[in-house]
C-alpha cells in the first residue's frame, strides 16, 4: 500500500524528506513518497485559502491531491500543514489541542508545536503521528464512533492508542514506540501481521532516535571513515550521498572531518572568523565558487543544517548507531558559545594529503 505525503508549508520540506527516507529503511507492505509541490495546483490554492482545517476540508483537500497527482483510492494521502485543526467532529469531549486525525485513507498532521515535545526534533513527532494514524486506520478505529473511548486508552498506557490530552503524554508514547498487546490483537482482526511488524519497526526507530538509545559496540572496519581521492566520504565502507543539491552539506561535513580535532561555531565560520577562509577555499577546491551570502545563510542556520546532515547519515547507513556516533556533536565554551564537532579518533580517519592544507591553524 502506498502512502503519498503532501507537505503544504512554505518552509521545512527538507525535514519531511528525511522522514520519508527514515520510513523507507524498514521494508514492508507500506511504501512512502513525498509529493512534489505545485504552487499553482488546485489543492495548493484550496489549502492557501483555509484558516483552519476541518474533516470536510480534509476530504476536499485529499480529493484534489488525488486528482492532481493521479493517486488511487486504495492509497493513503497524508497532508502536513501548519494550519489549526478543527476536530469538533470527533466524539470525545475534551480540551485537547488536536495534532492529527484521519478520515478513511486521508490523514491530516499539524506540523507545528512539536519542538518541546521532541527536544528539538519535531520531524520525529510528525513521523509518529503519520504512523499512528495509519495504524489506527488499518485497525478500523473509528474517530466518529460514539464508542471511540472503548477503542483507545483514555488513561495513559504509554501505547500508540493513548488519547494523550496533555502534550507531555504524547512525548511519553513517542519515546516508548510501544503498541500494547490488546491493541495489536484488535488491529490483527482487520489487517495482516506484515503491516503490524513494519509499523512496530518504524516506531522503534523513531523512539531510538528521540531517546538516542544506541549500542556503541563497533569493529575497527565499521568505525573507519575514508575520504576517497575524488573526495567522496565512506563510513564503514558505505558511501554517503548528500543528494543532487548537497554540495554545501558535503563540504560542511568534510570540513569538520578535516578539522576533527577542532570545534567551530557561528563566529568561527563567519567573515573574519578563524575558520571562514579555509572553509571557502575547501569549497572552491572541490566545487565551483561559493559566494559569501551562501556561507552566511549556512552560518545563520548552522544548527538546523548540521541536524539535517546528521539525519541524512542516519537514513543512509545500515548501522544507525554508527550514524549517531558520527553525526554532529555540540558543546558550550566557557563564554557560553555553542561550537560543533565530529567525534572521531585519528586512527579511524583516512583523508587525502592534499586536503590537509584546509586544516585551520590557530
Amino acid at each position: 500500500m502506498k502512502v503519498k505525503i503532501s507537505y503544504l508549508n512554505s518552509q521545512g520540506r527538507d525535514n519531511i524528506a528525511e522522514v520519508v527516507d527514515m520510513f523507507s529503511k524498514d521494508r514492508g507492505p507500506l511504501t512512502f513518497e513525498l509529493l512534489e509541490n505545485n504552487y499553482s495546483s488546485d489543492h495548493f490554492q484550496y489549502h492557501r485559502d483555509l484558516t483552519k482545517i476541518s474533516i470536510d476540508d480534509l476530504k476536499e483537500l485529499s480529493r484534489l491531491i488525488r486528482l492532481d497527482h493521479s493517486i488511487g483510492s486504495d492509497d493513503f494521502v497524508v497532508v502536513i500543514s501548519q494550519k489549526t485543526i478543527d476536530a469538533s467532529v470527533i466524539n470525545i469531549t475534551s480540551l485537547k489541542d488536536w495534532y492529527s486525525f484521519y478520515y478513511e485513507q486521508n490523514i491530516l498532521v499539524k506540523s507545528g508545536g512539536w519542538s518541546n515535545i521532541t527536544e528539538g526534533k519535531p520531524y520525529l513527532a510528525i513521523a509518529h503521528q503519520i504512523i499512528e494514524n495509519i495504524f489506527q486506520y488499518l485497525g478500523k478505529l473509528d474517530l466518529n464512533s460514539i464508542r471511540l473511548q472503548d477503542s483507545i486508552h483514555m488513561e495513559t498506557e504509554v501505547c500508540i492508542n493513548d488519547f494523550c490530552e496533555k502534550p507531555n503524554e504524547t512525548k511519553g508514547k513517542i519515546r516508548s514506540g510501544y503498541i500494547c498487546r490488546s491493541c495489536i490483537q484488535s488491529a490483527l482482526n482487520y489487517t495482516s501481521n506484515d503491516y503490524v511488524i513494519q509499523i512496530k519497526n518504524i516506531l522503534s526507530r523513531i523512539s531510538n532516535r528521540l531517546r538516542e538509545n544506541y549500542d556503541f559496540n563497533f569493529s575497527d572496519n565499521e568505525l573507519k571513515i575514508q575520504v576517497t581521492e575524488n573526495y567522496k566520504i565512506e563510513i564503514g565502507g558505505q558511501p554517503l550521498d548528500f543528494g543532487h543539491k548537497g554540495k554545501l552539506s558535503h563540504i560542511v561535513y568534510l570540513f569538520y572531518l578535516i578539522n576533527h580535532k577542532s570545534k567551530f561555531g557561528r563566529k568561527d565560520l563567519s567573515i573574519g572568523g578563524v575558520a571562514h577562509e579555509k572553509f571557502m577555499l575547501l569549497y572552491n577546491h572541490i566545487y565551483s565558487k561559493i559566494y559569501e551570502d551562501e556561507v552566511n545563510r549556512y552560518v545563520k542556520s548552522i544548527t538546523s543544517v548540521h541536524s539535517r546532515i546528521s539525519t541524512r547519515i542516519k537514513n543512509q547507513l545500515n548501522i544507525e548507531a554508527l550514524a549517531h556516533k558520527y553525526g554532529f556533536n555540540s558543546s558550550n565554551t566557557k563564554q557560553d558559545v555553542t561550537v560543533y564537532y565530529i567525534d572521531i579518533s585519528p586512527e579511524h580517519l583516512s583523508i587525502p594529503s592534499d586536503l590537509l592544507s584546509f586544516k585551520v591553524n590557530y
